[in-house]
C-alpha cells in the first residue's frame, strides 16, 4: 500500500489552495518590498530640539570687617575678610560688597542696584518668614552701571552699622512694649537688568539676600540667597534618523523571502511538483472517506476461502458503506491486504484500494474461487 506521508498532504494541500497562496504571496511580496524601499531608500527625518543659544547670570556676596580695637588676637586697623563670626568689640561695622555678572557670547545691559537694611520681627521657618510682626529698612547704597559686557564684573560696596542695627532694635521693642517672636536682620539688594543679550531683549528684576545674626558680643552672616539664572534658547531641527541594523536587513529578507517563495510555488506549479498522481488523489479521496465512514466499518482480515456464490465490485468506499447501510453489515477492512467487504448471505461485496497490492488479480478474478488468492505473494 502507498504512505500517505506528509508530502502528498502537503502537495495535495498546494494544489488546492495555489491560487489563494499565489495572490497572499503576490500581495506580500508587494507590501514587504514597499517596506522595504521606504525602511532603506526613504529617509525618516524626525523634529529634534537643539540647543543653540546659553547665557548665565549670578550674584554673589562677600563681607569683610576692619579691627577698631586692639586684642591679644587682633591687631587695630587689621580687615578680617568672609569670617564665620565677628565680634562687636573689636569691629563696629560689617563692610560687604555685591557683585553681579552674566557669561553670554554678547550682550550689552544696564544694571541698576539698590541696597538696603532690613530689620524685622515675626515667626520663621527654616530662616523663611512666615508671619512679620514689625518691618524697617534703611537704604545703604544706590548705583547703575551701563554697558556692561559679558563677563564683567559689577560690584557695588555697602556699610553695615552694628551698633545701630542694635540700637534700633532695642528702640522699637522699647517702643513696643514687647519683644516677642525673632528678629531678622537682613541686607537686600535688588538688581534691574535692561539691555540685550545674544540679539535678544533683557528685562528681568533679581533680589539677593545676605542673612545677618546680629547680637551685643558678636555678629555673623549664616546665609546668602543669591541669582543663578541659566537661559537656553532650543531651535526645531530636521534629523534624519538611520533604521537599525535588524529593520535594514530584516526587511529586505523578509521581502526577498516572500518573492522567493512565489517563484517557487508558481515554478512547482507549472513543472508539476505539486500535482498528484491518479492512485494518490484516489487514496486521498479514500482517507476523507474513511475518516467519514469510520463508524460503519470493522478492521478483519479478508477470507482466504470462498464461501458466497458470487462476488461483486463496488467502485469507491461510499458505495460499499451504502450497501452496508441498506444491508445491516459492517464493513469489514482489511488494511494490510487494501480491501474492504460487506458480507452478505449470499453476496460479498468488495472495494480495493487502488493502491493494494491484490488489486490486479481481484479484478481480473473476481468471479473465480478466491482460494486461489493464496498462491500469490502479496
Amino acid at each position: 500500500m502507498v504512505e500517505i506521508d506528509r508530502s502528498v498532504r502537503i502537495r495535495a494541500f498546494l494544489d488546492t489552495w495555489f491560487t489563494v497562496l499565489a495572490i497572499g504571496l503576490l500581495l506580500a511580496s508587494a507590501g514587504l518590498g514597499f517596506w522595504a524601499y521606504q525602511v532603506n531608500m526613504v529617509p525618516e527625518v524626525q523634529q529634534e530640539e537643539r540647543l543653540v543659544e546659553e547665557w548665565t547670570e549670578s550674584t554673589s556676596y562677600n563681607h569683610s570687617a576692619e579691627i577698631t580695637n586692639d586684642s591679644l588676637v587682633f591687631s587695630r586697623g587689621e580687615t578680617v575678610s568672609n569670617r564665620p563670626l565677628y565680634y562687636t568689640r573689636l569691629s563696629e561695622e560689617l563692610d560687604g560688597n555685591h557683585t553681579y555678572r552674566y557669561s553670554a557670547d554678547s550682550g550689552d545691559v544696564s544694571v541698576q542696584t539698590e541696597t538696603y537694611l532690613r530689620i524685622r520681627g515675626g515667626e520663621l521657618e527654616d530662616q523663611e518668614f512666615v508671619q512679620t510682626y514689625w518691618e524697617f529698612t534703611e537704604p545703604l547704597d544706590s548705583d547703575t552701571r551701563e554697558g556692561l559686557s559679558p563677563g564683567d564684573a559689577y560690584t557695588t560696596q555697602f556699610t553695615v552699622d552694628i551698633q545701630f542695627v542694635l540700637e534700633t532694635i532695642a528702640t522699637v521693642e522699647e517702643q513696643l512694649g514687647a519683644s516677642e517672636g525673632l528678629v531678622d536682620v537682613r541686607v537686600v539688594t535688588v538688581s534691574q537688568i535692561e539691555g540685550t543679550v545674544e540679539d535678544e531683549s533683557v528685562s528681568e528684576t533679581y533680589e539677593s539676600e545676605m542673612v545677618l545674626v546680629v547680637e551685643p558680643a558678636t555678629f555673623r552672616v549664616i546665609n546668602t540667597n543669591l541669582v543663578e539664572e541659566q537661559h537656553q534658547t532650543f531651535q526645531q531641527t530636521e534629523v534624519i534618523v538611520d533604521p537599525s541594523p535588524l529593520e535594514a536587513y530584516g526587511s529586505i529578507a523578509l521581502a526577498a523571502l516572500a518573492v522567493a517563495l512565489l517563484v517557487v510555488l508558481i515554478a512547482g506549479r507549472y513543472a508539476g511538483y505539486t500535482g498528484l498522481t491518479e492512485e494518490e488523489e484516489e487514496v486521498l479521496r479514500l482517507e476523507q472517506a474513511r475518516d467519514r465512514f469510520s463508524e460503519w466499518i470493522t478492521t478483519g482480515t479478508f477470507p482466504s476461502e470462498r464461501e458466497y456464490e458470487q462476488t461483486i465490485l463496488v467502485d469507491d468506499l461510499e458505495g460499499l458503506v451504502d450497501v452496508a447501510i441498506d444491508t445491516n453489515k459492517r464493513v469489514i477492512e482489511d488494511e494490510q491486504l487494501g480491501v474492504s467487504t460487506v458480507l452478505d448471505d449470499n453476496y460479498i461485496y468488495i472495494y480495493v484500494r487502488p493502491d493494494s497490492p491484490a488489486r490486479d488479480w481481484l479484478l481480473n478474478y473476481a468471479d473465480t474461487t478466491l482460494d486461489d488468492v493464496d498462491r500469490y505473494d502479496f
